[in-house]
This record gives C-alpha cells, sequence and structure tokens, in this order.
C-alpha cells in the first residue's frame, strides 16, 4: 500500500467499514509507517465524539397530513351570513388566514428546531477542534526506569500552562508503608509534586509543581505521607 491509497481508506479504517483484506494492509502499513500512527489516532479522537452529536431528523409524515387537515378544515367551514357580499368574503379570508397562519407557526417550529440541531452539531464541532488544538500545545515527554521499575513505561504529558500528568503502565506497586513520590527539578533543589500508589496496571498523577524553567521530573519511593527531600535514588527519571 502505498501513501495515497492510504490517505484515501484511512478514514474508512476508523470507521470499521473496511474488508479484512483491506483493513490488513492499513495494519501492515502503519507497521511500516509508525509515524502516521497519529494520523489514526486523531481521527479515533474526532469519531468518538462525533458519535455523540444529534443528528438531523425529517418530520414525521404524520405532521404533513394535521398540516393538511387543519388547512383543509377550516377552508371547508362555512361562512356565517353577513349584512354584504364583502363581510362575508372577508370572513372567508380570515379562516384561510388562520389556518395558513397555523401552518407557518408549525413551519418556523420545525425550521427553529433544526437550527438547533445544528447549533448543537457545530458546537460538538468546535469541541473537537479545541481538543485538537490542546493536544498539538501539549508534548509527551518519556521517563527512563530503573530497579523495580525498569519494565515499567511512563510519560509525562505537559500541558499548555506548564502543569504536568503522569502516566504510567506495568509499575509495581509500592511495599507497604510506602508511596512513590512526584519530584520537579530546578538545578539541584528536588521539590516534592505529587504522591500516589499504583493500584492496577496503569496510574495517572497530576504533578502539582509547575514544569516551566525545570530541569528534570523524577519518581522515588518514599516513607507514607511523603518526604520533604528524597530518601532514596529516583525510580523513574525524564530530562525536561
Amino acid at each position: 500500500m502505498d501513501h495515497k491509497r492510504f490517505d484515501e481508506l484511512k478514514e474508512a479504517y476508523v470507521l470499521g467499514a473496511l474488508p479484512d483484506e483491506e483493513r490488513h494492509e492499513i495494519e501492515e502499513y502503519l507497521e511500516a509507517n509508525p509515524g502516521r500512527q497519529t494520523e489514526i489516532d486523531d481521527l479515533l479522537t474526532v469519531a468518538g465524539l462525533l458519535a455523540l452529536s444529534p443528528r438531523e431528523q425529517a418530520p414525521p409524515p404524520q405532521l404533513r397530513r394535521n398540516i393538511m387537515s387543519v388547512v383543509e378544515a377550516e377552508a371547508r367551514r362555512p361562512a356565517t351570513p353577513t349584512r354584504s357580499r364583502f363581510a362575508g368574503l372577508w370572513e372567508i379570508l380570515s379562516f384561510r388566514n388562520l389556518a395558513l397562519g397555523t401552518a407557518a407557526v408549525l413551519v418556523i417550529g420545525l425550521f427553529s428546531w433544526n437550527m438547533v440541531l445544528r447549533g448543537e452539531v457545530q458546537d460538538l464541532h468546535g469541541e473537537v477542534a479545541n481538543l485538537r488544538d490542546a493536544q498539538q500545545e501539549s508534548r509527551m515527554i518519556a521517563l527512563q526506569g530503573s530497579g523495580a521499575a525498569q519494565q515499567a513505561q511512563a510519560e509525562v504529558m505537559v500541558l499548555e500552562d506548564h502543569y504536568g500528568v503522569l502516566m504510567a503502565e506495568d509499575l509495581p506497586k509500592a511495599p507497604e508503608t510506602r508511596i512513590y513520590q512526584i519530584w520537579v527539578i530546578e538545578g539541584d533543589q528536588p521539590e516534592p509534586s505529587g504522591l500516589f500508589n499504583p493500584e492496577g496496571e496503569t496510574v495517572a498523577a497530576v504533578v502539582k509543581k509547575p514544569l516551566e524553567g525545570a530541569d528534570a521530573v523524577a519518581v522515588t519511593v518514599e516513607p507514607e505521607g511523603g518526604s520533604p527531600q528524597p530518601t532514596t535514588k529516583p525510580m523513574m527519571v525524564a530530562k525536561l
């Protein structure tokens, strides 16, 4: 599969609309070109959010029949005799105007309903755009593990406001009465920046100190409740 063919099929792949043969081709292409996986991830994010958007709906057939029944009934209603032909004509026209007015109100209501739905879809599109902008403004920094955390995979997502979120997989649970502690290091000075203890395969913890101007982020194992200064060697470190 070449790049052009991938571009033609990637949207259908995300929606699960490809036959097995073409789906396998896409997956083999992504293995050979891992840099394009981010395009698939972005499309999955958008598809997941758009699945929540309201769909435009056609008005039910019964609604049109109801409108026409009102119009026809009002048009057939006999006019009350009045003093002149012109007065009778005015009454007939008034009945017709009433029927047409009722129909107009219903049509305006349907139009307004449709515009509300369109507004909700536009708002959702705006949320998707904001989400994609936020993803572009953030950056990921991998931490290197050692010792018991050597097999763990961990990253810090640095957000636009210079705060971060530490995410880790396969990190061993801390020993009893001990806990993991995050440190933001500037120069030679480590600052305590959060505590966590993984309860499952994955964990996410907020880095409570801003990362602007910092040189590194580290994780140590400390006594329960945390320490003002590290008491053990870092199990995971990332240079910023």
